[in-house]
C-alpha cells in the first residue's frame, strides 16, 4: 500500500495541476489567449488535411497538436477534454467511495486509493514510465548535462568565436550554407538596460543557458548574431529542409526532422539521427500572453526564429520559426508570437 499511495500522491498533484492547467484562466501557459509553441496566433494559414499516401496518421496529429496549442496556449500539451475526463472520473471514483465509507467509516481509505488508483493506473505502477523524472536516466533532457553532452560523436564539426565574448561555438556545412550547431547563448547587452525583459535563461537560471542556450524575443533574435552571421529567413530554414532529404507535406509541414534532432535528450524516443551536425536540442520556450508568461516544452520541443515576419503589425504580432517535436518526425515551418522567447541558430552571410 506503501508505493500505491505514493504514486497516488503524485498521480493526484499531477491530475489536479492538470484539472487546474485547463480551467483555471490564472493558471500561466494555459490561458485562452493564443500564445503557444508552434503558432500563438494564426497567420490565416489553413494546414491541409489532405497529405501524401501513407502519412495520414501522423500528421493528422501532428496538426491537430498544432492547432491544439494555438487556440489554448496548454503549456505541458494537456487537452481540455482528456483532463477534465479524468477529473470527472476521479470525481465519480470518490463518490463510490463515500458509499463504501457510509456502510463502513474504516474502509475510506482503502475505497479511495484503490478507486482511483485504478483509473489513473489501469495497468499498474510496473507500466509507469518514470524515466523523465528520474535525474540518472539516460537518454532524456536534463538542463544540468554539460554542454556537448548531446552532440554527435561521430560528425566533424566547424568552429567558429564569437569575439563578442569569446564563445566558441560549433559548425555544421549542409547544401552550401555554414549553420551554428548549437544554439546562441550572447546576453543582449544592448537591451540589458531596458525594464522590459526580453531574453531568458529557461526557469530563469543562467546555469541552463550554458546546456541550452538563450531564449530572445523575434526583436532581439534580429540583432544577436555575429558580425558575418545572421538570422535565417523562412526561406533558409526551408532550403535546410530540402537539403537534408525531408518531404514538404504542404506548405508548413515536412517529414524528415530526425535527421537534424539530437542523438539523445528528447523524450518519448523523439530523439534522432543528427546525420549532419545540426543537433537540434528540445530546449522549450517562453511564452508571453497579456497577462501571464512561463517557460514550456523543455525536452520535448525545439523552436528556432527565422528572420521572416508574418506582417508588419507591433511587437505582438507574427514570425516565422522552425518547429520541432518529440512525439514525431515532423518539422513545421509556421508562425508564433514575436514576444515569445524562442532558441537563435545562425547562419553565416
Amino acid at each position: 500500500m506503501t508505493l500505491k499511495k505514493g504514486c497516488l500522491v503524485i498521480a493526484s498533484v499531477l491530475l489536479s495541476a492538470g484539472f487546474f492547467a485547463c480551467s483555471d484562466s490564472s493558471n500561466p501557459g494555459v490561458s485562452e489567449s493564443d500564445v503557444s509553441a508552434v503558432g500563438g496566433a494564426d497567420d490565416g494559414t489553413a494546414v491541409s488535411k489532405t497529405v501524401l499516401s501513407g502519412e495520414e496518421d501522423e500528421t493528422a496529429a501532428t496538426e491537430e497538436k498544432a492547432q491544439a496549442v494555438e487556440e489554448t496556449g496548454a503549456a505541458e500539451g494537456v487537452g481540455d477534454d482528456a483532463a477534465e475526463e479524468k477529473a470527472l472520473a476521479a470525481e465519480n471514483a470518490g463518490d463510490d467511495a463515500d458509499d463504501v465509507a457510509a456502510q463502513d467509516p474504516a474502509a475510506i481509505d482503502s475505497a479511495v486509493l484503490d478507486s482511483v488508483f485504478n483509473i489513473l493506473f489501469p495497468d499498474g505502477v510496473e507500466g509507469i514510465d518514470t524515466a523523465r523524472h528520474d535525474p540518472d536516466s539516460v537518454g532524456v533532457w536534463h538542463f544540468y548535462d554539460p554542454r556537448g553532452t548531446h552532440d554527435n560523436p561521430d560528425f566533424a564539426y566547424g568552429e567558429m568565436t564569437d569575439t563578442r565574448d569569446g564563445m566558441v561555438y560549433k559548425t555544421t556545412t549542409i547544401g552550401g550554407q555554414v549553420w551554428m550547431a548549437e544554439n546562441l547563448n550572447y546576453f543582449d547587452i544592448e537591451g540589458a538596460a531596458s525594464s522590459i525583459k526580453n531574453d531568458w535563461c529557461y526557469w530563469d537560471k543562467p546555469e541552463n543557458c550554458e546546456s541550452a542556450g538563450r531564449l530572445y524575443t523575434w526583436n532581439v533574435a534580429q540583432r544577436v548574431c555575429p558580425e558575418g552571421w545572421r538570422l535565417p529567413t523562412k526561406a533558409d530554414w526551408e532550403s535546410l529542409l530540402q537539403e537534408v532529404g525531408a518531404d514538404s507535406l504542404n506548405e508548413i509541414l515536412w517529414k524528415g526532422s530526425s535527421k537534424l534532432k539530437s542523438m539523445s535528450g528528447w523524450e518519448n524516443g523523439g530523439s534522432g539521427t543528427d546525420d549532419f551536425g545540426f543537433t537540434a536540442l528540445p530546449a522549450g520556450m517562453k511564452f508571453t500572453t497579456g497577462t501571464q508568461d512561463g517557460f514550456t516544452y523543455h525536452g520535448c520541443s525545439s523552436l528556432m526564429w527565422a528572420a521572416t515576419e508574418a506582417d508588419g503589425g507591433a511587437a505582438d504580432s507574427l514570425a516565422y520559426h522552425m518547429y520541432l517535436d518529440c512525439s514525431n518526425d515532423n518539422a513545421l515551418v509556421k508562425t508564433v508570437r514575436k514576444i515569445n522567447g524562442l532558441s537563435v541558430r545562425c547562419v553565416k552571410e
